[in-house]
């Protein structure tokens, strides 16, 4: 069984190209130190066209437990405390920022 948290965000108009580049600048932070991921099975992101808020993105990490996910401690890192200052400018504050935990059934 994995657990996949779930977090759901919108970035403001005209910002789209800056928030590809920072994510590319995430990806970088994650294979620079592998063992702050550590447990983290897979790591998606995608852009919702339909349905609920257009234009909003969502980020997947699926972990192998609940244990591994709890572990994770990004915010401990300086680059991701530097990402986040970064992500923090972009985000569109009209839009709610949601995170949930799924489990898999089958």
């Amino acid at each position: 069984m994995s657990y996949v948290f779930v977090l759901t965000y919108g970035i403001k108009d005209g910002k789209r190209a800056e928030y590809l580049a920072l994510m590319k600048k995430y990806r970088k932070i994650m294979k620079a130190d592998p063992k702050l991921f550590e447990g983290m099975i897979s790591w998606r992101l995608f852009e919702q066209e339909y349905g609920g808020v257009a234009g909003t993105y969502v980020e997947m990490y699926e972990f192998k437990s609940m244990e591994d996910l709890e572990k994770s401690d990004l915010l401990e890192h300086k680059e991701f405390e530097e990402f986040m200052t970064e992500w923090h400018k972009i985000k569109d504050h009209h839009t709610p920022v949601t995170k949930s935990i799924w489990n898999t059934v089958v």
